[in-house]
């Protein structure tokens, strides 16, 4: 039988009295030469028990440091001075001592570095387990209990009552925000989302309510409805009417907190199922039950929705009613206006975003129609916009360079038109895509790679396409005045840019230390709330053929 392996030192000194003090610990010595070696056999020599250096390398101090507390391993110094004593300091070394030393001494060292490290590894799993423990109770973001903790608390009352309400709330575009802005502007939606609808529950009679999450950390809410007694429970009807006035009022609250851009992604389908109490049934799988009926209730809503959806943009198509923000893009330095960009939105609310009529578009095989009838909006209302030498970015999906109808960008001198290819599909075949793109610039138009940094638009995507403008994913510069690794991403792509020839554009700039952040980084074009509101160009009045 194999004798289990005995604990040990790991050092990289010689000493004898280390030696001793190792025996008085009960523990093996093992020495390690040369001293570059140790931070390699920290991670090789699994049963070590302790690290005693004498480096006066502080990078590679640094190195056993870290190496030795991913381990949980404690490591002493054994210092030649007092710049060892304030290295240790600097370091975090567990302890130190100044060599030579005693073997008494150097084994109570050792001894002390060993329960400091035990302490810490049981504080420190208390902690995960208290916030693991809190993190099953509540959602760190709303606030709101989760789903196991609020049955406990229904329980009795719905025993009591004999039945209950189940609705889930299927936020079916927050997907989409946390794609387009990032988590951070999501979590921000999310709080605005959870305070708007428990808002809404208190100003209604629907009876005892309790708001809650399925889990910690998810973007879908659920509330049950216990109905008071004597009173009948809603009907269908009134459930799609709470779910109209809901829609209604968590949208205008998202429109006043974030602005239409967000609000016009918020989609709520509402999904509902009947619970009636039974003791025959345990009473946790009876509502765990009640809640996945609500789910696929509410994905059926989905469905229905997804319909009438398509058969809104057809009538969008068929009516022409589409308007145009045109977002100004400006010089960061001075604040003059270089171009705008135009944005095109379907008149009826649940078609306003952009990215929802694309995405319905897609989903009919409409893009082709939907892109045409938006660039002929944005180029009509151009003409009496642009002044001088400013320019008219015009988005393009990569698919419209096949279309046989996408040639006919004329109206404009083509000098003053940049295409700004958002990639909401992947280039498959660049060689025959860049030759697409020659015959274009040899007109005069020129390019931009929209979402830099985001999706397909990585920076292969941009060496193949030779841009003559990248914008920055908005996801990246959303707060980065407070974040040290997007300003060196931006950083990065701004000098980038310079040796290619390009220019950078940061989108989405909505407070002022993000306009002083990327002004000091460099970048050259901004372009957000901030600095301008859109200027609305109303060109849908009367109806208009897809094709104008």
């Amino acid at each position: 039988m194999t004798p289990a392996a005995r604990a040990f030192l790991l050092t990289d000194s010689a000493d004898e009295a280390l030696a001793e003090a190792a025996e008085m610990l009960q523990l093996d010595l093992v020495r390690v030469e040369p001293e570059s070696s140790l931070p390699g056999s920290i991670d090789s020599h699994a049963s070590a028990r302790a690290i005693v250096v004498t480096t006066d390398d502080p990078s590679l101090l640094r190195a056993i440091v870290e190496r030795a507390g991913a381990r949980r391993i404690p490591v002493i110094l054994a210092g030649k001075n007092d710049v060892a004593y304030r290295r240790a300091i600097e370091f975090r070394v567990d302890e130190w001592y100044l060599a030579p030393a005693t073997p008494l001494e150097i084994s109570w060292r050792i001894r002390s570095a060993l329960a400091r490290v035990a302490t810490q590894a049981l504080a420190l799993s208390q902690r995960i387990d208290a916030a693991e423990y809190e993190e099953m109770l509540y959602d760190p973001l709303t606030g709101m209990p989760t789903l196991p903790v609020m049955l406990e608390r229904t329980r009795g009352m719905i025993k009591d009552r004999g039945e209950a309400i189940v609705y889930y709330l299927n936020f079916v575009r927050y997907s989409k925000i946390e794609e387009i802005y990032g988590w951070e502007k999501l979590d921000q939606v999310l709080e605005t989302t959870s305070a708007a609808v428990r808002e809404f529950l208190d100003s209604r009679s629907l009876g005892t309510t309790r708001m809650m999450v399925g889990f910690a950390n998810d973007d879908d809410f659920i509330f049950l409805q216990i109905p008071d007694k004597g009173k009948a429970v809603p009907t269908d009807m009134q459930i799609t009417e709470i779910g109209k006035q809901l829609q209604h009022f968590v949208g205008n609250r998202l429109e006043e907190v974030h602005g239409e851009d967000v609000s016009s992604l918020f989609d709520i389908y509402i999904g509902s199922s009947q619970v009636y109490y039974t003791p025959k049934i345990r009473f946790e799988r009876l509502m765990y039950r009640g809640v996945r009926e609500a789910a696929n209730a509410a994905r059926s809503v989905e469905q229905r929705e997804r319909v009438r959806r398509t058969a809104a943009l057809r009538g969008v198509l068929h009516s022409g009613e589409v308007y145009v923000d045109f977002h100004p893009i400006v010089l960061a330095e001075t604040g003059e206006i270089f171009g705008y960009e135009a944005l095109a939105r379907g008149v009826p609310r649940g078609l306003r975003s952009p990215e929802v009529m694309f995405e319905v578009a897609a989903e009919a095989d409409l893009v082709w129609e939907l892109s045409r009838l938006c660039r002929a909006r944005a180029l009509s209302g151009a003409k009496n916009l642009l002044r001088g030498d400013q320019l008219l970015f015009v988005n393009v999906d990569p698919h419209d360079f096949a279309d046989p109808g996408f040639g006919v960008l004329d109206s404009i001198d083509p000098r003053r038109i940049v295409l700004e290819i958002t990639e909401r599909t992947a280039i498959k075949d660049y060689p025959r895509f860049r030759e697409r793109l020659r015959s274009f610039r040899e007109r005069g138009f020129r390019f931009a790679v929209d979402d830099a940094g985001s999706g397909y638009a990585g920076l292969g995507s941009i060496a193949n396409l030779e841009p003559d403008f990248i914008k920055l994913d908005i996801s990246l510069i959303n707060s980065i005045d407070t974040n040290f690794i997007k300003q060196n991403l931006v950083e990065t792509m701004v000098g980038f840019a310079k040796e290619q020839g390009a220019m950078v554009i940061a989108e989405g700039i909505e407070r002022a230390e993000e306009l002083e952040t990327v002004k000091r980084l460099g970048v050259p074009l901004v372009q957000g709330f901030l600095l301008h509101h859109p200027a609305r160009a109303d060109v849908h009045a009367g109806a208009h053929a897809a094709g104008d």
